[in-house]
């Protein structure tokens, strides 16, 4: 009996009669949403994963394709912003309701995603929250951000945000406008997201290695699975563990994420944070402010007493001064009067030593200049022969070098003369002119190719070239064998 062989439409068929014989209702499907698209007319297409996976499931995580079609989407996307201002996520956990399909042109089962619960998805996120925080606290971290001094002058900012946002703009905006001089050291990352988690942490990592008195993190309102980012345990931590306070500005209202728990102070808005650095730089200044009048005011009495008491010592001074210098010029009259008749009587016999010795120096100088007079010029004769003989034997070696160069030099030309006669003789005794003289004769084809052998067609034109002329011809017969 043959074996039967399917189509593949047979076979897609048959694969949908199972699959609508298995499940002929709809069913609810929990599970993880991992690579969410969205399309042009509307439609949203994703996997679903098990819960336990990771959130990236490796090649053999289970999972089940889904598609929310424009229509059923509407009201899907509908509750859950009702509910809890919650959208279709990647990561989030969902449970939904829809029918399984067998869909031929990809070869695939998929559901039919109709409706979704949105409690499941509330109170799984709740029990993520829940367990991120219990973490945090074990480890002793929950507190620790909060527990940094906050500098009293924080004008150098380590700001995390998306770069452009509105989140970014109303932040510096309220600065720019205060009077101070703040300095922004922005750190580009995404809030939101599939990337969000890793570039939050590697922008705080990298500012907290900069000279920052604070770190910033700031992103406009949204909903609520927009900031599951903040909810993350890797992000928390690196809050938690920074070395500089931790200021966060997420526009949210109603409900606060994990990272409003674990950050040094939380604001409502970016506005808000940023005014609360504001305030703060406002405030230190308008005590030193303060301080420096007070400080004005006592350093300004205690100086008038001081001037006070140094215009009553001042006179005092003065007065015993002059009564010092009046004894001091008396005595100093009359040690100069002695030092002037000591220092005339010193002075002349100095003048007579010197008179003295100076002869001496004088008559040893001179003699010392003819010793040496004398020395230079026998010096300098022998100098001027030695010169002289050296100059002699140059002379001789470049006369006998020229003569030399001369005769080396003829040899060449002539031997290059003789072989130049040879190569004329030869080239003269083989020209074809030579050899037409004697007698013989060179044919060529029409075309100017030289003919040494009978392998031309009949009829070609030949052109014989004598001593005195050429002769043309044309081929009428050919014998090779006589030419062999």
């Amino acid at each position: 009996m043959a074996v039967p062989t399917w189509s593949v439409a047979e076979v897609c068929e048959a694969i949908s009669l199972v699959v609508g014989d298995a499940f002929p209702d709809e069913l609810w499907v929990r599970g993880r949403i991992h690579d969410l698209r969205r399309t042009r007319p509307g439609h949203v297409y994703f996997d679903l994963v098990d819960l336990g996976s990771d959130d990236q499931p490796s090649w053999d995580t289970p999972r089940l394709a889904a598609v929310a079609f424009r229509g059923h989407l509407r009201g899907i996307e509908a509750v859950l912003a009702k509910v809890g201002n919650l959208q279709l996520e990647d990561g989030i956990d969902v449970r939904v309701r829809g029918r399984l399909e067998y869909y031929p042109p990809q070869g695939r089962v998929q559901l039919i995603v109709t409706a979704i619960d949105p409690r499941h998805t509330l109170g799984q996120l709740a029990a993520d929250r829940d367990a991120v925080l219990r973490a945090l606290e074990q480890a002793g971290l929950l507190g620790r951000n909060s527990r940094l001094p906050l500098p009293v002058l924080p004008l150098r900012i380590g700001l995390v945000t998306s770069e452009g946002s509105a989140a970014y703009e109303d932040f510096c905006h309220e600065l720019a406008a205060s009077p101070f001089g703040f300095t922004v050291l922005l750190a580009d990352a995404r809030v939101q997201g599939a990337d969000a988690e890793a570039m939050l942490v590697a922008a705080l990592t990298t500012l907290a290695q900069r000279d920052v008195d604070v770190l910033c993190v700031v992103r406009g309102g949204g909903a609520r699975t927009d900031l599951l980012a903040f909810d993350s345990a890797i992000v928390a931590r690196a809050v938690a563990t920074a070395p500089v306070p931790v200021l966060v500005g997420i526009g949210h209202e109603i409900d606060r994420s994990v990272v409003d728990e674990v950050a040094h102070t939380a604001f409502k808005t970016p506005t808000a944070c940023a005014a609360a650095l504001v305030a703060r730089v406002g405030h230190a200044v308008a005590r030193l402010d303060d301080i420096a009048a007070r400080t004005r005011g006592a350093v300004s009495g205690r100086l008038a007493a001081a001037a006070d008491r140094l215009d009553g010592r001042a006179e005092s001074l003065v007065t015993l001064a002059h009564r010092h210098l009046r004894a001091g010029d008396r005595h100093l009259d009359d040690r100069a009067a002695r030092v002037a008749v000591l220092a005339g009587r010193h002075l002349r016999a100095c003048d007579q030593r010197v008179d003295g010795r100076a002869g001496g120096v004088a008559h040893l100088a001179q003699r010392r200049l003819r010793d040496a007079t004398q020395h230079l010029d026998v010096r300098a004769g022998a100098v001027a022969a030695l010169a002289q003989r050296r100059i002699h034997g140059a002379d001789i070696q470049v006369h006998a070098g020229t003569d030399r160069l001369r005769r080396y030099a003829d040899r060449p030309l002539t031997s290059a003369a003789a072989s130049v006669q040879r190569a004329e003789s030869v080239v003269r005794a083989v020209h074809p002119d030579r050899t037409l003289a004697r007698g013989f004769s060179i044919t060529r084809t029409g075309g100017g190719r030289l003919l040494r052998r009978p392998d031309v067609d009949l009829g070609t034109a030949l052109v014989t070239q004598l001593a005195d002329g050429a002769v043309h011809s044309t081929v009428t017969d050919r014998d090779e064998e006589a030419a062999t």
